[in-house]
């Protein structure tokens, strides 16, 4: 099984223990709306256009359970090569749950990346979490607590099988990217931005914030320190409020990120680097494309930052060494 996207996807694969996948995976955390899924479609793509272009280049889908459901990541994909919105993954509809495995030998050596695809609601990422923080508590009932979650999920068609790899790459993976809405976070804090729906938003960006807050004193107990960065979506939606109002060049100037990030959600990238010092910044967004096809290799591609998603995968390859 493999993404149907166009390119060289065809490589040899073994089978390896979850704990061993997740020990070398960079996993996508983000809420309801944040852009997880375009992220990842963007990343398959971009890996996609880089094998046209470099035919040692080579990339498979594993399925983490064996109903994933490739025919909707196709529709994905090509929803986003057009440059199409795509709607939040719905609370009640199943996750994806496998993992991309990338070897590029020009970039890699020997080694392979592995990114999971963890495409969950937000919503669920909260009760997954809550432990970190209600098992403190000294009466808390941990069986109970399994057992209730477990029964929650089941009922929206998530197995055990699945709720073990979403666990697993939550709280093991080597290196997380935390996806923000750029949008979203703006509304919360300016007029010219605020929207109807800015109360539940703010409220939305909260939760997130405890679940990042959690993830991060989770793995500091366990003296288990990933590497994290952070991922801020939908930049083409307040590209002339941050580029007109602010004055910040992010593009040109790694500084402006930053600045951008702290009148945004400064608690965040306070929080993360009590993970790591470094915490790369990242923006992305994606529009319809300005010629149908790609001149040099034949496919047709979205407007999107390539250079960005270059940087993204050259960090992705780092800190999988």
């Amino acid at each position: 099984m493999r993404i149907p996207i166009t390119g060289n996807n065809k490589a040899d694969s073994s089978y390896e223990t979850p704990f061993d996948v997740v020990k070398r995976s960079v996993a996508v955390i983000g809420y309801r709306g944040a852009g997880k899924t375009t992220f990842m479609g963007l990343l398959a793509i971009h890996i996609d256009y880089l094998a046209s272009i470099d035919n040692k280049i080579t990339y498979i889908f594993n399925p983490g359970v064996y109903d994933f459901p490739l025919p909707e990541w196709d529709e994905i994909l090509e929803k986003i090569r057009n440059g199409e919105p795509l709607p939040p993954t719905d609370v009640t509809k199943k996750p994806y749950v496998g993992r991309l495995v990338v070897r590029y030998p020009k970039l890699l050596g020997s080694g392979e990346v592995n990114i999971p695809i963890v495409d969950l609601a937000g919503e669920l990422y909260q009760p997954i979490m809550d432990f970190t923080f209600n098992s403190k508590s000294k009466d808390f009932d941990y069986k109970k607590w399994n057992e209730n979650l477990i029964r929650r999920l089941e009922s929206l068609g998530i197995t055990k099988d699945d709720l073990r790899n979403i666990y697993g790459f939550i709280f093991n993976a080597k290196a997380y990217l935390i996806i923000i809405n750029l949008e979203h976070a703006l509304s919360t804090i300016s007029k010219n931005n605020a929207s109807n729906d800015n109360a539940d938003i703010k409220s939305l960006l909260g939760r997130y914030f405890t679940v990042v807050t959690n993830l991060v004193n989770y793995r500091k107990e366990q003296k288990d320190l990933p590497h994290v960065g952070i991922v801020l979506t939908h930049y083409d939606k307040v590209r002339e409020y941050i580029e007109g109002t602010f004055g910040f060049n992010v593009w040109g100037n790694y500084n402006d990120r930053i600045r951008l990030m702290n009148y945004t959600r400064s608690e965040i990238l306070k929080q993360l680097r009590n993970l790591r010092e470094d915490v790369p910044i990242f923006i992305t967004y994606y529009e319809k494309p300005s010629v149908p096809i790609h001149a040099p290799t034949g496919l047709r591609l979205p407007d999107y930052p390539q250079k960005e998603y270059d940087e993204i995968f050259n960090w992705i390859k780092e800190v999988l060494k």
